[in-house]
């Protein structure tokens, strides 16, 4: 995992956004996600969850599975609830799917990374598999509107959920990976961080002409899920004097961008994808920017 004493790491951001701008083949970088998918998450999962030590305690990981189990179950109803008169049904799941879910895999372990270090990537990854039960099942059951539970289960048993399962049952059994796998699945872990900031920068660059179609729906949600939601998070977590770090850790995974799974249903379902891909490039484009403020005033 990359540890950077600046934000230099951005760069990657930037060249593949300009190669895309200059006309470099899109399709590179369209394998990209497979790749994460299906390789370099699954391998840092394992490296992440495997052999823990003193960076990660029992009582932060109890404390960041209450609060993404208490998150989910609190914000994606209440969001249901709140836009069940909202008469563009096209929008409306994916209005409330981006209230709860941030963008970690692909954006989120970059600055994580950086600002958290390795114990905050350990959390974050908790945070998102905790997330994922939920996600590839009653979300994925909401934007289908049928779909048999066979269908649900293949969805669900992706090779990240797969490394997650293995993982705790590892880490349960205090055993490591094996030491002929060991150095190849660090290599595909270390790979995750500079594979999604390209990835990021791609999808930015492909998605820009969304900006155009940027309306009052798109700002209201960005502007709950960026800055209203994380702060409520904020406020009620130091009235009740949590850890500080930690308190500052699920703030800022509550104000990560929205996820691009939202694009994936929104295409796969037949929902507003111009809409889903507005609210994407313009949440990424607007964290990217917060963070390089708070790096500069920090």
């Amino acid at each position: 995992m990359i540890q950077a004493d600046n934000f230099s790491f951005l760069i990657l951001i930037l060249i593949a956004f300009l190669l895309v701008k200059a006309g470099f083949d899109t399709k590179a970088f369209d394998s990209i996600p497979k790749l994460l998918f299906n390789l370099c998450m699954p391998s840092l999962i394992l490296v992440s969850f495997t052999g823990l030590d003193d960076d990660i305690s029992q009582q932060d990981a109890v404390f960041i599975a209450v609060f993404a189990i208490a998150y989910t179950l609190a914000v994606y109803p209440a969001a249901r609830y709140a836009l069940r008169r909202y008469q563009n049904v096209s929008r409306r799941e994916t209005l409330a799917l981006n209230m709860v879910l941030g963008n970690i895999s692909f954006v989120g372990l970059p600055f994580i990374a950086f600002f958290f270090g390795i114990w905050g990537v350990r959390l974050a990854i908790l945070f998102s598999a905790i997330q994922d039960f939920f996600i590839w099942s009653f979300c994925y059951w909401i934007f289908a509107g049928k779909g048999s539970v066979k269908q649900t289960l293949k969805v669900i048993f992706n090779p990240c959920f797969v490394a997650i399962v293995l993982s705790f049952a590892l880490a349960g059994m205090g055993l490591e990976i094996p030491a002929l796998a060991r150095a190849p699945v660090n290599m595909l872990a270390d790979m995750t961080v500079p594979l999604a900031l390209l990835c990021i920068g791609s999808l930015v660059a492909q998605n820009t002409g969304a900006l155009r179609y940027v309306d009052r729906d798109a700002v209201i949600s960005i502007s709950l899920k960026t800055f209203m939601l994380p702060a409520i998070v904020f406020a009620a977590l130091t009235a009740f004097s949590f850890d500080p770090a930690l308190t500052l850790l699920v703030t800022f995974i509550t104000a990560l961008p929205v996820g691009l799974i939202s694009v994936i249903f929104a295409k796969e379902f037949d929902k507003d994808i111009a809409f889903a891909n507005v609210v994407f490039v313009l949440s990424t484009l607007l964290f990217i920017l917060m963070c390089v403020v708070l790096f500069v005033f920090s």
